[in-house]
């Protein structure tokens, strides 16, 4: 751990941070909205592909409803874009009040739930969302026709993203559990079968169709996340 500083000097540190925080989104930002088309394009194909072809579009029905959803999508994807940096400006902040052990273990911690969070975004928009957007969509034959809005399309797609992303962070959630001793590789061994009914109830909450083939393409990965847990768990108690 470093000298301790005045308090305010810490406050001039944090505010250095921020700055410097603000200006990497403004960079993303200006990056994102200017490219936010192709943005949005990208992230209504999962749907897209999924519609007739006479349909292959979405609609707004309030005046300002295209505008605020793109503006909204547009500072999510900045912040996304800027997190790296974001997370190297909070260790740069947080540091020197660390011990030399603590440093080690928090930049692999922040590296993994970054990639973590990424793998299970990328798994939602590549896997997950085109196959239940398909059941959807198909699903009671072509009598009805959809109406889909870009309000409702992206407020449900963003929450499955962010949704599965968070349910990718479980190992590194378990690890840190038993880095700090709260619970154990045996522990979690032994609770499997409980582990795997959670699991089939988080499935079935997330999972945007009630069939049980895109169940299954959620609770698979998640148990195989719980089985990683566990060996992360058993190395890194056997390090202590």
């Amino acid at each position: 751990m470093d000298d301790e500083k005045p308090l305010w000097q810490h406050l001039d540190d944090l505010r250095k941070c921020l700055v410097r925080s603000l200006l990497a989104m403004v960079v993303t930002g200006g990056a994102t909205f200017s490219y936010i088309d192709e943005v949005m394009e990208f992230l209504e194909e999962p749907l897209l592909k999924s519609l007739p072809p006479e349909r292959m579009r979405l609609y707004f029905t309030g005046i300002t409803d295209k505008f605020m959803t793109y503006f909204t999508v547009g500072v999510l994807i900045s912040f996304c874009a800027a997190l790296p940096y974001i997370l190297y400006q909070v260790w740069i902040f947080v540091s020197p009040g660390l011990y030399r052990h603590e440093k080690k273990f928090v930049f692999p911690f922040v590296f993994f739930s970054f990639l973590s969070f990424a793998a299970g975004v990328a798994f939602a928009y590549y896997v997950i969302l085109p196959a239940g957007f398909d059941f959807l969509i198909h699903f009671g034959g072509d009598r009805d026709q959809p109406l889909i809005t870009l309000t409702e399309y992206f407020s449900f797609t963003l929450k499955m993203l962010f949704a599965i992303g968070a349910i990718f962070e479980m190992p590194v959630v378990l690890v840190i559990l038993g880095k700090l001793g709260i619970v154990t590789a045996e522990f979690l061994s032994q609770y499997r079968r409980h582990a795997f009914l959670v699991i089939s109830v988080i499935a079935a909450i997330v999972t945007p169709t009630p069939d049980a083939l895109t169940m299954c393409m959620v609770m698979g990965p998640m148990y195989v996340l719980y089985e990683i847990s566990i060996i992360g768990v058993r190395i890194v108690g056997g390090k202590k």
